[in-house]
């Protein structure tokens, strides 16, 4: 190999040019999700009226894991408050082992049971989000037929970005960190 080729070959592997996505060192990531209801115009029809989610077997409880020390969606959290158009329902983080190939699938619930689903995280090949929510609007007034949104999404990430999960009646912002 020329001197010039085992350069540019360092060079590049210093810049991470050839290394895959890197998993979380100390083998650990913070989750942190928030969910809120969007009041915005809207003509599209929603007929689901029962749950179509596929509900993994290793569902893991979210009070299964660590909550972490420090949240970084606070002034996120706090704008959505601030805006009438939104109402957050949920803000929940926690650290997750940070295994490669497909780690275990959180249970994601509202205290008032009216949101239910999972995220998921997959590492091989580079990180990957599964979520899998669904809101249960049913008015209460005993006339109306109970409707369900769902928000299903699977995307490629990159860790310490924020990403917004968007649905006409429902949204999500997700942050995934390593430790």
């Amino acid at each position: 190999m020329t001197m010039l080729k085992i350069m540019v070959f360092s060079l590049a592997a210093m810049l991470g040019i050839f290394s895959s996505p890197v998993v979380a060192e100390g083998g650990a990531y913070q989750i942190e999700l928030i969910v809120f209801l969007q009041s915005m115009p809207n003509t599209e029809v929603f007929d689901q009226a029962s749950s179509q989610i596929k509900w993994p077997s290793d569902l893991t409880e979210l009070s299964a894991y660590n909550k972490p020390e420090n949240t970084t969606l606070d002034d996120s959290y706090a704008a959505l408050v601030k805006d009438s158009t939104y109402r957050p329902i949920l803000y929940v983080a926690w650290v997750q082992p940070g295994e490669k190939g497909l780690s275990a699938p959180v249970d994601i619930q509202s205290a008032d049971g009216k949101l239910n689903g999972y995220l998921q995280i997959q590492h091989d090949p580079g990180l990957q989000m599964t979520v899998d929510l669904e809101l249960n609007a049913n008015s209460g007034d005993g006339f109306s037929k109970s409707v369900v949104y769902r928000l299903n999404e699977k995307r490629a990430v990159k860790l310490n970005e924020v990403y917004y999960l968007d649905h006409p009646k429902f949204g999500g912002i997700v942050k995934i960190a390593p430790l």
